[in-house]
């Protein structure tokens, strides 16, 4: 389903103001289509109910994650996990951002996000050899019956 909304978040990103606005009290940037956005704070938070020890968290450097926007995603995801019971205290010892040239594990994360945007396009019908080709390594990792399922699926 979130595949299919592409042609709609292209058209909101087009016509929205060419600057992010900022809302709230909090002053977060209007990106709620951005991933990182929810992806950061849910990954402190997963990684602190695993681990009992301090967390460092590395965040690909990009234009939406300013210095403010992490330290409120740091702040929300704590507060979730606290407010439900899911922690008993703050996790995190770093929240920095970095660049892919000087670190490769930022590397292998786009590698991995570059596979599963093919495999997906391969999915939703694209005549896509490389998406065709990873398909069996890359349908596993998100669905454990991965390997039987095929196009459209």
């Amino acid at each position: 389903m979130l595949r299919k909304t592409r042609l709609e978040a292209e058209t909101f990103a087009r016509e929205r103001p060419a600057q992010a606005t900022p809302t709230g009290e909090h002053g977060l940037l209007d990106d709620t289509m951005d991933p990182p956005g929810t992806a950061v704070p849910t990954v402190i938070l997963h990684a602190s109910i695993r681990h009992d020890g301090k967390l460092q968290v590395l965040a690909d450097d990009q234009r939406l994650l300013t210095d403010d926007k992490l330290d409120v995603l740091e702040r929300g995801a704590m507060a979730v996990g606290l407010v439900r019971g899911l922690i008993k205290g703050n996790h995190l010892q770093d929240l920095v951002r970095g660049r892919s040239v000087d670190h490769p594990s930022l590397q292998l994360a786009d590698l991995v996000v570059g596979a599963g945007r093919a495999v997906a396009r391969w999915h939703d019908g694209e005549d896509d050899p490389a998406g065709d080709d990873l398909h069996p390594v890359v349908a596993p990792l998100v669905d454990r019956r991965g390997n039987a399922h095929g196009r459209g699926a």
